[in-house]
């Protein structure tokens, strides 16, 4: 199949060279107002009305000018992402023959190119399927395989990573390139698609591209961004978008195999409007997004979110925090792109505040810092993770700023919140209330399924206000569109409820991909509400999380961990006999990874060892840091490890030491 050389050039033009301040156009309010016609507002609207939603991409044809995106190649407007993505999305339609709602998985960088590359997997109508590096070559094998992908694109850097497992599978590679210096001898081949077989297992030739694709007809660099009023509407109509998939975002599983939680447009419209609504999202934010990207703190919050309201994001490839406070104390950026808003795990925190120490001494650099923060950010958010008090306590002294916690996870996105104003209502070790769109209910254990407290919010108005995001002279306003009720509730002698957490309304997920539901099904009640396996308390009107219900579930630095997987790989080990994993309290991560292991006759381990072997089959954030061997391990009668024994008597010897 022969691959558009127009289209392929536009792509890599993207990342040729960062662009000047020449290159865009930062517009007023009043040319956002005259750009985002009323026509096309209104049909939006009547859209959504209608039951469609409007994906992410197309809210971009209300403010092409604006600025969307810096990352370390350049900066970028919403219409050169979109163009962008138009060019490339005329590949993938190509490669699947036109076909839609086929699942599509992707590997790139934190930069422009995930953004190109996703929009343009919805642009044709398919479902994305972000993976990370981090991932060893078994687990990526699995969420292909697992999702029925029918194509994989990633970037040249992972192409080493992919290639293997695209023919081991028998599944198209498209590899999008970025142009190699004009020195380069290499520079002509700059996009090429190694087919592989296509969704017919037909066999398909490598297609290689011998034009420089960052040059015009002539051999001249191409410089400068695409224009903005080239842009035209593309992809099926907003009604197909409500009633289709968007993306998989993979859980890390109750068992060893993770599960991918559906999220349609519809649903990610909900949250996106619910999120604009409770922490008041404007076009004028600039957020620093340094999240991974195949986990939804990183897909909602900082990156979807942010497109949704015209918003400009600051991205870095990964968290680096000398890198993530020049950027927060906005050193050598211009006045429109300084930092207002980041969302981060405590496990960011933690390590910002422990270098906060080494690098700001003297009291008139401690000031300076905390002036700065307190007057430029506008909200900072904490979550995945439980909030240590101390930690809380120390950024409010370091920044001036009360971090935001909040609940959410893969299933639900963003579901409970404390609230953004007033700031005294955000209360130290609590999560809030459930988020526009979310319902939460407790169910004690004890209780037969009858649950004792049940708090609701009403489903937030998605339809699209300009005046809200800011980009009108109107001044709209969320103020008081946030409300919730207790609509059930059991009597208690001390005004606590105490359950296991369910969820449920338009904002929460429905099913898992390729996973037929069952009557009996251990994530959802007969009703339909979902079980989350955390256990809460609800007392003067906010949910606190205690813990997880299920002693396998480890939240580690943002990460939502299975026990059992990760003792699945150490088992792999020869020296292995016996291994359990268990989440021990930790002020950084939240909890760390720390495992108990019996040992083979006449074998030795160290925790070095061990982590090679394992790091095969998982991820790093899924490694254990702190390893005990043992004799024996307590059983129950049933001849199951008994876990809350195992951390009774060891845990105090699995803590990890400071240095």
């Amino acid at each position: 199949m022969e691959i558009p050389i127009r289209s392929l050039r536009i792509f890599n033009r993207l990342f040729r060279k960062p662009f000047g301040f020449s290159a865009y156009r930062t517009v007023s309010t009043a040319t956002v107002k005259e750009e985002a016609s009323a026509e096309l507002l209104n049909s939006f609207n009547q859209d959504i009305k209608a039951g469609g939603a409007v994906p992410v991409f197309r809210r971009a044809l209300l403010f092409p000018s604006r600025v969307a995106l810096q990352d370390d190649f350049g900066t970028y407007t919403y219409a050169a992402l979109y163009q962008a993505a138009t060019a490339l999305s005329q590949d993938i339609a190509a490669q699947l023959e036109g076909e839609t709602e086929y699942t599509i998985s992707y590997m790139c960088t934190n930069d422009a190119s995930h953004i190109v590359v996703q929009w343009a997997i919805w642009m044709t109508g398919n479902i994305a399927v972000p993976l990370t590096p981090l991932h060893p070559a078994e687990m990526l094998k699995y969420y292909i395989t697992d999702s029925g992908s029918n194509l994989i694109i990633c970037l040249q850097d992972f192409e080493k990573i992919l290639r293997p497992v695209s023919q081991e599978l028998s599944k198209p590679l498209l590899v999008v390139y970025r142009p190699k210096d004009d020195k380069s001898e290499q520079g002509k081949d700059q996009g090429k698609i190694d087919q592989g077989k296509d969704v017919e297992g037909r066999d398909q030739s490598k297609v290689d591209q011998v034009k420089d694709l960052g040059k015009d007809e002539q051999g001249k660099v191409v410089q400068g961004s695409v224009q903005d009023d080239s842009i035209s509407d593309v992809g099926p109509s907003n009604m197909w978008y409500g009633g289709t998939e968007a993306m998989l975002i993979y859980t890390s599983g109750t068992t060893s195999k993770p599960k991918g939680v559906v999220w349609t447009h519809n649903m990610l419209a909900t949250q996106i409007s619910s999120l604009h609504t409770a922490w008041q999202y404007t076009a004028q934010d600039v957020v620093l997004h340094t999240l991974p990207l195949h986990h939804i703190h990183g897909q909602l919050n900082s990156l979807n979110a942010s497109l949704a309201a015209g918003a400009r994001i600051r991205m870095l490839p990964s968290f680096a925090s000398h890198t993530v406070w020049a950027r927060l104390l906005g050193t050598g950026d211009r006045e429109e792109s300084r930092i207002s808003v980041f969302h981060g795990v405590p496990a960011m925190y933690a390590r910002l505040a422990a270098d906060y120490d080494k690098m700001f001494a003297d009291k008139k650099t401690r000031d300076y810092v905390r002036t700065t923060l307190s007057a430029k950010m506008r909200l900072m958010c904490a979550g995945s993770a439980a909030l240590p008090e101390t930690l809380f306590k120390k950024w409010e002294e370091i920044s001036g700023m009360r971090l935001l916690e909040r609940y959410g996870m893969s299933e639900c996105g963003m579901a409970l919140s404390n609230p953004y104003r007033p700031l005294e209502g955000r209360t130290l070790g609590h999560v809030g209330l459930p988020l526009p769109g979310v319902a939460a209910r407790l169910v004690p254990a004890d209780k037969g399924l009858q649950p004792v407290l049940t708090v609701e919010s009403p489903a937030p108005d998605t339809q699209i206000s300009l005046d809200k995001l800011g980009l009108t002279s109107k001044k709209g306003s969320y103020e008081g569109s946030w409300t919730t009720a207790v609509t059930e509730h059991a009597l208690s002698q001390d005004g606590v409820f105490e359950g296991e957490l369910y969820l449920k309304g338009p904002a929460v997920f429905t099913r898992y991909w390729n996973r037929a539901p069952t009557l009996d099904s251990p994530d959802f009640t007969e009703d339909d509400w979902f079980r989350t396996g955390d256990t809460a308390s609800f007392a003067d009107g906010k949910f606190k999380i205690l813990g997880r219900t299920s002693i396998d579930i480890i939240k580690t630095g943002g990460y939502k961990v299975s026990a059992l997987q990760v003792e699945s790989a150490i088992l792999e080990h020869p020296s292995v006999a016996d291994v359990a994993v268990l989440g021990i309290d930790d002020d950084s991560y939240g909890e760390i990874i720390a495992t108990v292991v019996v040992l083979k006759e006449k074998c030795s381990l160290t925790l070095k060892e061990l982590k090679e072997e394992a790091g095969k089959r998982l991820a790093p954030y899924q490694l254990p840091k702190t390893m005990l061997i043992v004799n024996e391990m307590p059983r129950n009668a049933m001849g199951k490890l008994d876990k809350k024994e195992i951390k009774r008597r060891f845990g105090e010897q699995l803590v990890l030491k400071k240095k």
